[in-house]
C-alpha cells in the first residue's frame, strides 16, 4: 500500500477517557479501550511497513469563543480540549512515538485552516486511511475534505467510534457511497501484508 498513512483523529483524553468532559457530559464511548488497541495494532503494522503515521488532535487556546459550537454543547464554553491541558493530550494507551506526525485543528476537519494537505504532499501520500472519534463528525469531516482534494481514503471499520451507534453507521453508510472505502483493521492490514 504504498503512498498511503494512517491518520488518527482526536483520540484525546476529552472525546475518549472516561473523565474526559465529553464523558462528564453523558457523551461516552462505548469500548474506548478495544479501539485504542485496534488503532495501536493498525499503527503497529503500518509502521513496519514504513507508512507514514499521523495524529491530529483538536485544540483550542484558552481564551477561544468556540461560538455555534459552545451553543450546542455548553459544557465546552469554560473547559474541554483547550491546549496544553490533559483533556488535550492523546490518551497515554496510544502508542504514539517520536518519528509521527502532529497536526493541531479547531474545527472538525482535519483540514481547515491546518498545514495537513501540505504535509501529505511533501510525503507523497495519494491514500488515506481513517481511524479515532468521532465517526459523524471529525471523521466524516476529514474524509469529505480528503476526497475533494483527490486523496483516497479508506476509513477502518472497526477503527472508528461515536457517542451514538445510529449516527455512527449512517455515517459509514454515507462516506461509503463516494468519499471512502470501508474496510475492517484486519482487512487494511492484510493489505499491507500484501505489498
Amino acid at each position: 500500500m504504498a503512498g498511503a498513512a494512517v491518520l488518527i483523529v482526536d483520540m484525546q483524553n476529552d472525546f475518549c477517557h472516561p473523565e474526559g468532559v465529553f464523558a462528564k457530559a453523558g457523551l461516552v464511548l462505548d469500548d474506548s479501550n478495544s479501539l485504542v488497541d485496534r488503532i495501536n495494532g493498525l499503527v503497529n503494522t503500518a509502521r513496519m511497513n514504513g507508512l507514514p503515521i499521523i495524529w491530529i488532535r483538536m485544540e483550542w487556546p484558552d481564551d477561544v469563543s468556540v461560538g455555534k459550537l459552545a451553543d450546542r454543547s455548553p459544557f465546552l464554553r469554560t473547559e474541554g480540549l483547550r491546549r496544553n491541558t490533559w483533556g488535550s493530550q492523546l490518551m497515554d494507551t496510544l502508542d504514539v512515538n517520536q518519528h509521527d506526525h502532529h497536526v493541531a485543528k479547531m474545527r472538525f476537519s482535519g483540514f481547515y485552516d491546518t498545514d495537513l494537505n501540505n504535509l501529505l504532499r511533501r510525503l507523497d501520500i495519494d491514500t488515506l486511511i481513517m481511524t479515532g472519534v468521532r465517526t459523524d463528525f471529525c471523521i466524516e469531516s476529514t474524509t469529505r475534505d480528503a476526497f475533494f482534494r483527490d486523496f483516497d481514503v479508506i476509513v477502518a471499520e472497526d477503527g472508528v467510534a461515536g457517542y451514538r451507534e445510529d449516527l455512527h453507521s449512517n455515517s459509514l453508510q454515507l462516506m461509503n457511497t463516494v468519499f471512502a472505502s470501508i474496510l475492517p483493521v484486519d482487512d487494511i492490514e492484510s493489505a499491507f501484508a500484501k505489498q
